[in-house]
């Protein structure tokens, strides 16, 4: 299965005999790493837009993301946050409704989604929430239902998959709302994809035809999920020193050991990563010197011995986002993370540059291109649950 059109073409590397032979002939693993359009195509377009993830489709995406939080009427809708009042005009539309509380050990003072009906976000507009990229759509674009944005997936002239998430999925589920209507957050986001056609296990036939990653930054949150769902999972994981918002008295470094990641293949597919995470300097080394400073932190490596697939966070083109101020240009990026670490995807703000990479690699070879997209020893990657 490949979900990527003409451009998926590339380079052989990485790959057991048995694999190639199955990649020669057309079947799973074809291609390429997954190209995975974070917010959207939010490099150019405010954040979690339908114009936004349109875009990203016809640069090249192979997986759209939403962010998923939950309405006052518990419609969930795509936005990086509950709190609207950065990326939205909601301060100015509903100025009562500004308080301060808490997510996460975090405070946040805005308008949040939870205190508003779907009627009325649908009347807010969408802006760029970073300064320094184009701020001409400002005030635009409405914020999309999750609905709206698997019809967009599901409208594309090929197959393009969904990469929901879970966002805060504690705290929703601690809202009167939600537990006044005896349900969760993870159920309301299953029963959507449940009534689009959405299954598991990852590289089934249905999911070939839908394919669909569901990821979480909470621990508790994907094991409840993997006792509901065969949609594969994807335990996100951010910088090594951050407290895991469900299991506060622990640090992501906790889950990054030999034993934490080998426990994570108990319930998840894949891991997304910090990038950051991935690498590390090398003693004495300069790291300005275009990757060659760095090296694997070794976690790529764990989480490929336990059959799981490495999809980081978030590639993006500006020189201030590039590891470590180490590289010169994204595709100096792109090149030290898919040919050394062998990444099978990516979150970026510019999936039009992540596809430019991937045909350059195949222009330069001339053959299949494939970095080893993690596969197990069936051949495959692992379904987080063994009755999927």
């Amino acid at each position: 299965m490949c979900m990527c059109g003409a451009s998926s073409v590339g380079l052989l590397v990485h790959m057991s005999p048995q694999m190639r032979e199955r990649a020669q002939a057309g079947v799973w693993p074809r291609a390429r790493p997954y190209n995975v359009a974070h917010r959207g195509a939010s490099g150019f377009r405010p954040d979690h837009t339908a114009e936004g993830y349109q875009l990203a489709i016809d640069l090249g995406a192979d997986f759209i993301e939403c962010d998923v939080v939950l309405t006052k009427d518990l419609v969930p809708v795509c936005r990086h946050e509950p709190l609207v009042s950065g990326t939205t005009d909601a301060d100015a539309k509903f100025p009562s409704l500004i308080k301060s509380i808490i997510i996460d050990g975090v405070n946040y003072t805005g308008v949040f989604t939870t205190d508003l009906t779907l009627a009325e976000v649908k009347t807010l507009r969408c802006r760029q929430p970073l300064a320094d990229r184009d701020q001409s759509f400002n005030g635009l674009f409405a914020i999309p239902t999750l609905e709206e944005y698997i019809a967009i997936a599901k409208g594309a002239n090929r197959t393009v998959g969904i990469y929901p998430e879970t966002k805060h999925p504690t705290w929703h589920d601690s809202l009167p709302i939600v537990k006044a209507a005896q349900t969760t957050m993870s159920d309301i986001v299953l029963n959507v994809l449940k009534k689009h056609g959405y299954k598991g296990p990852v590289n089934s036939k249905a999911w070939s035809r839908q394919p669909a990653f569901i990821q979480s930054f909470e621990v508790g949150n994907l094991k409840y999920l993997s006792r509901k769902t065969c949609i594969p999972l994807v335990q996100l994981l951010s910088d090594w020193n951050t407290p895991i918002p469900d299991m506060p008295y622990m640090n992501y470094s906790a889950i990054m050991s030999e034993e934490g990641v080998k426990e994570m293949a108990t319930y998840a597919s894949g891991v997304g990563p910090s990038k950051g995470t991935l690498v590390r300097a090398k003693v004495g080394a300069n790291v300005t010197a275009n990757g060659a400073g760095l090296e694997s932190s070794g976690l790529a490596e764990r989480i490929r011995k336990n059959g799981m697939q490495a999809h980081p966070y978030t590639f993006r083109n500006e020189a201030r986002y590039l590891s470590y101020g180490s590289f010169a240009s994204a595709m100096d990026e792109f090149e030290f993370f898919f040919v050394k670490l062998g990444l099978e995807g990516a979150f970026t703000d510019y999936t039009g540059s992540l596809r430019q990479y991937f045909t350059m690699k195949a222009q330069e070879q001339g053959r299949l291109w494939n970095t080893g997209a993690v596969i197990n020893r069936a051949g495959r990657p692992k379904p987080h649950n063994p009755k999927c």
